[in-house]
């Protein structure tokens, strides 16, 4: 349902800019969202044109028809070009926090601290987390390494992040906050300040640059191509009217690797700094120049408060999601109003991604 209701507000949003109707059904082609095959990200993509266009049927919902492989563009997989080799990965990380996690452990002592009392009280044996038990709180963080070249992380920072994550899940959803992480939160800011674990542990797994350019070049590589051309959108008809309202469906590990491509960064209100929240949207904004015939690209990040979501608040301009405008770097030179020329921006990307790690995009998907 917080996925209906955004929905609402983006109809409201777009409409008002014209790029989507904010009444009628879309035209054919000017509207389509493209999800990964799972079926929980279809529901949410569905539910998403729903709530912009509730009394349409047909809705231009799509994605890759073959099941027994994983979509590319969200979940890509290693390639002769693209290995994704897990050792390196994980190399990548210590090297990033300096070869242990002593600094990373110390820095969120309060917060692992809080954890523990919520998920082992008393120093309980119980299953502290899926995957981990409370025995684990006196085990080394670590790094493992998976197939296809991913990696996790494992021991007390890893279960703890994933907890965090349920906890968050579960109040997303509706559950009572009394119930919430079985009740033990300390006080109402506990769970934010319980966030920052899972946050982190995103940041180290998603936003490490070797592991964002292996995991995110087929998805920036992608939105370039459909901001030069809507034609270039999954699954849009080659003639016709180009899309001009594009949703890409995906999962929060997408957001986290192109954020690392592009260097970008971001607070919603109540959200930790640069976390991609529960039905959040990084959009890619294009604007025309009118009199010089020049494009921008502005960049946005879209989400629900936790409030919000909990309450199914019904969203429009007087009562709109958290929403903040996105600077890009390596444009700040460029930038108009917080925009950057296409022409700047494709170089940017280009800069950003492999182009060993492309297997999608403009004819190729």
């Amino acid at each position: 349902e917080p996925m209906r209701m955004m929905g609402g507000y983006y109809r409201v949003l777009d409409g008002g800019r014209g790029l989507a109707q904010a009444d009628n059904c879309p035209q054919p082609n000017t509207v389509a969202a493209w999800t990964d095959i799972d079926q929980r990200t279809r529901a949410s993509g569905a539910a998403l044109l729903a709530g912009m266009y509730p009394r349409c049927a047909d809705l231009p919902l799509r994605n890759q028809a073959d099941f027994t492989r994983p979509d590319p563009l969200f979940r890509p997989t290693p390639t002769a070009s693209c290995p994704m080799d897990a050792a390196a990965n994980r190399k990548a990380i210590l090297d990033r926090i300096g070869g242990s996690f002593a600094s990373v452990e110390r820095d969120h002592a309060p917060q692992l601290s809080m954890m523990r009392s919520v998920l082992c009280p008393g120093d309980a044996t119980a299953t502290a987390a899926p995957g981990g038990r409370c025995g684990d709180a006196g085990t080394a963080s670590q790094i493992r390494t998976e197939s296809g070249g991913r990696v996790r992380l494992a021991g007390p920072l890893g279960v703890a992040g994933m907890a965090a994550e349920a906890f968050l899940m579960q109040s997303a959803e509706g559950m009572p906050k009394d119930q919430v992480a079985w009740g033990r939160l300390a006080h109402p800011a506990a769970l934010g300040e319980l966030l920052s674990l899972h946050v982190m542990a995103s940041d180290l797994t998603e936003k490490t640059r070797a592991i964002a350019r292996e995991r995110g070049s087929n998805m920036l590589s992608l939105i370039l191509s459909v901001l030069q051309s809507g034609h270039n959108f999954p699954g849009a008809q080659p003639a016709g009217q180009p899309v001009r309202f594009g949703l890409l469906m995906g999962h929060q590990s997408n957001i986290y690797n192109v954020a690392s491509l592009l260097d970008l960064g971001w607070r919603i209100p109540g959200a930790q700094p640069n976390e991609a929240s529960p039905g959040g949207a990084l959009a890619f904004e294009q604007f025309h120049e009118v009199r010089t015939g020049k494009r921008y690209v502005r960049l946005a990040y879209y989400a629900q408060t936790l409030e919000e979501m909990r309450e199914l608040k019904r969203l429009d301009y007087r009562d709109p999601p958290g929403m903040q405008t996105v600077a890009i770097p390596a444009c700040s030179a460029e930038a108009v109003n917080g925009a950057c020329p296409l022409e700047t921006f494709a170089r940017i990307v280009t800069s950003a991604i492999d182009g060993d790690c492309v297997t999608v995009g403009a004819g190729r998907y």
